[in-house]
C-alpha cells in the first residue's frame, strides 16, 4: 500500500512539474473565431494580430472613398481615410480581444474547443489637422446658418424655420469609414446639427397678430423715407423667445452711408439739424407703441427733446447709436415676432404671437404741463444793418406722465407708470444786426423786379 502511494506521489509530482514547464512556455493567444473589423485574428498573439491589422490597413488607407450626405447640397471630393482625418489604432483594436489562457487552452485540447464567433470593431485615431479641413468643407458645403423669421404679408403670418449650424460628427467618423470600406461603398459623412435657438415646435406657436401700430410721414421726403425703410427692414421678422430682449441699436446697427443711410432732418438738443440716418426715430417710436399695446416689458426708452408730431405726447422713443437705445423684452410665456411693413407714407409694426382675446391694453396720460423757453437774440454782422432773421423757431417745454392700463374681460387688473417724459425744448433764436442803417443815396428809379422783395422764410423741419 505504501509503495502504491509513493508511486502515485511520484506521478503527481512529475505531472505538476510538466504542467509548470508547459505553462511557463505557453504563449497567450486570442480566442479562436475572433475577427476585428474584416481581419480574422483568432489564435494570434496580440503582437501578431496588431501586425496583421497594420498590413491590412496599409492597402486600405490608400483607397479613395466617395463622400455623401443628404444634408450636403454640393458634391464633395473623394478622399482617402487619411485625408478624412482617420487612421487605424491597431493597439486599441487588439486590446478588445479576449486572450485564451493556459488552462483554457488545455481544456480545449481535451474537449476539442467550441468557440462562438466574436466580431470586434476597429478602433481609429483622429488626425486633428485633417479633421479641421474636413469640418470646414462640410460647413461650407451646407451653407450659412439662418435665424428663424416670422413676418406678416397679405394678411397672413409667414414662418421661416431656423437653419442652424452643422458640423462634422467626429465621434462617428471612424465607424462611417469602416462601413464604407466593408461595403466597398461611399462614406455617409456623419453630421450633427446644433440645437436651434428657436425650435420648430415653438415657432409654430406664432399664429396671429397680438398688436399693431402705424405712423405716417411725408412721402416726398425721399432721403428720410429711405432711412425709415432700411431700419424697419432690419427689424422685420425678429423672433423673441420668452425672456429674450431686442435692442433697437443692436439689431439695426450703426447708421452709415456705406449701409445705405442718407442725410435727413434730425433733432439735436431741441434744435433742428440734419444727420445721417435722420428719421429712424419714427421707426423706434412706432415699434415702441406696438410693444406697449402687446403688453411687452419696456427695458429702455428715452423721449426726444421736443414732442414728435406723429404720436401723442409721451409716446415717442428716440434712439442714437452708442448712447440712446430702445430695448423691449418678451415677458410672455410663448415666442413672439416683430413684423414691419413699409408703405408710401406709412409704417406699421405688428407684434405676432398668440393673442389673448380677453385682454385689452390702453395707454393713458396725465399731468401734462408746458412752458415757453423765451427768445434768444444773437448778433450777426453779416446781416444788413438794422435787420433780423429767425435762426431757430424754438419750441415749448413739456412734461407728461404715461400709464399703461391692462384689462381682462373688461376689468382692470394692472395699472403701471411707463414713464415721465420731460421735453425741454429750446428758445426761439433770432439773429440781428442792430447797427444803424447807413443813409441811402438817391438813385435813379430801377425797372420793376420780377421777384417780390420779401424776407425768405425757413420751412419747418419734420423730425
Amino acid at each position: 500500500m505504501k509503495r502504491i502511494f509513493l508511486g502515485l506521489l511520484v506521478v503527481f509530482v512529475v505531472a505538476a512539474a510538466s504542467l509548470s514547464v508547459m505553462a511557463a512556455r505557453f504563449v497567450p493567444t486570442i480566442r479562436p473565431n475572433t475577427q476585428i473589423g474584416m481581419v480574422p485574428v483568432g489564435g494570434l498573439t496580440k503582437e501578431e494580430a496588431a501586425k496583421k491589422l497594420r498590413i491590412w490597413w496599409e492597402s486600405e488607407r490608400k483607397r479613395e472613398l466617395n463622400l455623401r450626405s443628404d444634408q450636403i447640397r454640393k458634391a464633395l471630393p473623394a478622399m482617402t481615410p487619411g485625408k478624412l482625418g482617420v487612421t487605424l489604432d491597431d493597439q486599441a483594436s487588439v486590446a478588445q480581444a479576449e486572450i485564451k489562457d493556459f488552462w483554457e487552452a488545455a481544456q480545449a485540447t481535451v474537449t476539442g474547443g467550441n468557440y462562438e464567433p466574436v466580431k470586434l470593431d476597429l478602433k481609429f485615431k483622429q488626425i486633428d489637422a485633417s479633421l479641421k479641413s474636413l469640418d470646414a468643407l462640410v460647413r461650407e458645403s451646407i451653407g450659412e446658418p439662418r435665424a428663424a423669421r416670422v413676418t406678416y404679408a397679405a394678411g397672413a403670418v409667414v414662418r421661416e424655420p431656423e437653419v442652424t449650424t452643422f458640423e462634422l460628427d467626429v465621434d462617428k467618423l471612424g465607424d462611417a469609414v469602416l462601413a464604407a470600406l466593408a461595403a466597398n461603398g461611399d462614406v455617409e459623412v456623419p453630421i450633427k446639427e446644433a440645437p436651434k435657438r428657436v425650435p420648430d415646435d415653438e415657432l409654430a406657436k406664432i399664429v396671429e397678430v397680438e398688436s399693431e401700430f402705424s405712423t405716417r410721414f411725408p412721402a416726398y421726403q425721399t432721403s428720410r423715407n429711405t432711412n425709415i425703410r432700411l431700419a424697419a427692414s432690419a427689424l422685420n421678422g425678429q423672433v423673441l423667445m420668452p425672456g429674450d430682449q431686442l435692442s433697437f441699436n443692436g439689431c439695426v446697427g450703426r447708421r452709415t452711408v456705406a449701409g445705405g443711410y442718407k442725410e435727413a432732418p434730425v433733432l439735436k438738443n431741441g434744435m433742428h439739424d440734419t444727420g445721417i440716418g435722420g428719421g429712424i426715430c419714427q421707426v423706434s417710436t412706432t415699434l415702441y407703441n406696438a410693444s406697449l399695446f402687446a403688453d411687452l416689458k419696456i427695458v429702455k426708452r428715452n423721449n426726444h427733446s421736443i414732442p414728435s408730431v406723429y404720436v401723442p405726447v409721451g409716446r415717442d422713443a428716440t434712439v442714437d447709436y452708442g448712447t440712446l437705445d430702445l430695448v423691449i423684452e418678451n415677458n410672455q410665456d410663448h415666442p413672439i415676432a416683430v413684423s414691419s411693413t413699409f408703405e408710401n407714407g406709412k409704417i406699421t409694426f405688428r407684434i405676432l404671437g398668440k393673442k389673448d382675446v380677453s385682454r385689452e391694453v390702453k395707454i393713458l396720460t396725465s399731468g401734462h404741463k408746458s412752458w415757453s423757453n423765451g427768445v434768444k437774440t444773437v448778433v450777426d454782422r453779416s446781416l444788413p444793418a438794422g435787420t433780423t432773421r429767425v435762426v431757430e423757431k424754438g419750441s415749448s417745454g413739456h412734461s407728461i406722465t404715461t400709464y399703461r392700463v391692462v384689462y381682462e374681460n373688461g376689468v382692470e387688473v394692472r395699472r403701471e407708470v411707463l414713464n415721465r417724459s420731460v421735453y425741454r425744448g429750446s428758445p426761439r433764436i433770432v439773429a440781428t444786426n442792430n447797427a444803424p442803417a447807413a443813409p441811402k443815396k438817391a438813385e435813379p428809379l430801377a425797372a420793376p423786379s420780377e421777384q417780390p422783395d420779401t424776407e425768405p422764410t425757413i420751412p419747418p423741419l419734420d423730425n
